[in-house]
């Protein structure tokens, strides 16, 4: 958004992101000229951000579902889920006061938030980048990561979810930030460069894979055996 700390991304009917969009468009437009609106967002007070877009997304969401031509039935996930031919999932992340929030508004219009997890993933991808942000995980132990750093993470699980999912899923990679600085989409060759610093991680991790820890291994330690020694026959003995 240009005027609200906030980026979202949409996953499902093509025909509902973009109504939605404008809807969003026009909620960030009235936050530029009322105060009040703006301020919820950016001190910010969560329970006002939850109720401004849910009502935006929610209501367009609504009208758009209510268009459903004649013949057209309800459909399943692949767990057996019903789900609304138009079904539409909202992901809207958030910072202002020094916080992150991040906002899930589901295609049956249950609002999640997912900012304590610090990730969640929608569309016929998610999985594929659940299980590619487990394997990110380690990385994100300890003090928080700087935003170059996280964009990095951010780029290897996409582009790990995109060599995996079988459709529907594809390059390029696109990249969003919203930080103290507003909210932004990278130009591709913010992008690019991304791509290359990971690139170069890579590099590194393979190669530290492949050397042995601590230089020169340790000799093996001389392993018990189980034999008895035999015995050592005495001076004048037989």
């Amino acid at each position: 958004m240009q005027h609200l700390p906030v980026v979202w991304t949409a996953s499902g009917s093509v025909y509902v992101i973009e109504e939605v969009e404008q809807a969003l468009g026009t909620l960030d437009t009235e936050a530029n000229s009322r105060a009040t609106v703006r301020a919820s967002f950016t001190t910010p007070r969560l329970l006002e951000v939850r109720a401004n877009l849910g009502d935006c997304v929610r209501a367009k969401m609504r009208e758009c579902y209510a268009t459903l031509m004649p013949g057209y039935g309800m459909r399943q996930d692949p767990h057996g889920v019903q789900i609304h031919p138009f079904g539409t999932d909202f992901l809207l992340l958030g910072f202002g006061g020094g916080t992150p929030y991040f906002l899930e508004i589901a295609h049956d219009g249950q609002l999640n938030w997912h900012h304590d997890a610090g990730f969640y993933a929608v569309g016929s991808g998610g999985e594929f980048a659940s299980v590619a942000q487990t394997l990110m995980a380690p990385y994100m132990e300890g003090e928080d990561l700087l935003v170059e750093l996280g964009l990095q993470l951010a780029y290897r699980t996409i582009a790990n979810t995109i060599e995996v999912s079988s459709k529907y899923v594809g390059y390029p990679v696109r990249l969003a930030v919203v930080d103290g600085g507003g909210a932004r989409v990278l130009d591709d060759g913010d992008v690019e460069r991304v791509k290359q610093a990971v690139e170069g991680s890579m590099k590194i991790e393979a190669e530290t894979l492949r050397k042995k820890p601590g230089g020169e291994p340790e000799p093996l330690e001389e392993l018990p055996t189980i034999i008895e020694d035999e015995p050592v026959p005495r001076e004048g003995g037989p």
